[in-house]
């Protein structure tokens, strides 16, 4: 959901760009950069709208490029060398923020496959390994659990000493199979467990 807000920002400026596109299609002279605006802000919007359908089913959309990344890029391109500056439009912000963008869309996977390794659960029959942050990691086996309260978004493991460790499920990936498991290990070990759906 945090990307989804800050593609928001690249997805609002799509609609002025199709606005001016469509104002000034009846003008043969600038008809070839409306349609060139319209195209842009259609890939910004549609990619978009992808993006948070596939966010609102809780479904990763995980492709070997970032199409929005892309299609933002393109956007700032133009905006870069669109229009008359002082400076040409290599040296315009914009063209750099478009150089990094392609970056990031062309090493989507790479940064997903990364940011995965970053944040996991292991679960076994001993106990549990959660990694929740670059520097948030624990370890804690079954025996040491007086209670678990499984949330639909968040796990809380209160253990006997009066500790409590906590999981954002919605960082995982796969959510929906880690809270699965966590109920099903934590019954099979004996410990109490409360669930809220």
């Amino acid at each position: 959901m945090q990307e989804l807000v800050l593609k928001l920002q690249h997805a609002a400026a799509g609609f002025p760009l199709l606005m001016v596109g469509l104002g000034k299609l009846d003008d043969p002279a600038e008809r070839p950069i409306a349609i060139l605006e319209i195209t842009i802000a259609a890939l910004v919007l549609g990619t978009f709208a992808r993006d948070a359908w596939a966010a609102r089913k809780h479904h990763h959309v995980h492709d070997s490029v970032g199409w929005f990344d892309l299609a933002a890029a393109a956007m700032m391109m133009f905006e870069a060398f669109h229009g008359a500056h002082h400076k040409p439009g290599y040296l315009r912000p914009q063209f750099f923020s478009a150089v990094v963008t392609i970056g990031l869309a062309l090493f989507h996977t790479k940064l997903h496959a990364y940011k995965t390794r970053k944040r996991y659960v292991k679960l076994d029959e001993h106990g549990l390994e959660a990694r929740t942050g670059p520097f948030r990691k624990f370890r804690l086996g079954w025996a040491d659990l007086h209670r678990v309260h499984l949330a639909h978004d968040k796990a809380t493991f209160h253990r006997r000493d009066g500790k409590k460790h906590k999981i954002a499920l919605r960082m995982l990936h796969n959510h929906e199979e880690v809270r699965k498991h966590l109920a099903d290990h934590a019954r099979a070990a004996g410990v109490n467990l409360e669930t809220l759906s």
